[in-house]
């Protein structure tokens, strides 16, 4: 696999962990909203996905190489 590639895997996988595990936190500050989530660090947020992926394209960040994720109101479970 190549190293580059090996590493933005690493670090995806990391961020999502951090989501997963700040998940509570960000409802403080974030509640209901998109995050972009780099290296362990909330970078931006907005009220739609379109919104955040613009706002991070113009200021010359990849959207396809960051975490994003929505901050829910509370865990929702589905038994299907």
């Amino acid at each position: 696999m190549d190293e580059n590639l090996s590493h933005d895997l690493e670090r995806f996988q990391e961020d999502i962990l951090y989501f997963e595990n700040k998940k509570e936190e960000l409802r403080a500050e974030f509640l209901n909203k998109f995050v972009a989530i780099k290296n362990k660090r909330i970078i931006d947020s907005g009220n739609s996905i379109e919104e955040l992926r613009n706002r991070l394209e113009n200021n010359n960040q990849d959207p396809a190489r960051i975490i994003i994720e929505f901050v829910p109101e509370e865990e929702t479970i589905m038994i299907l």
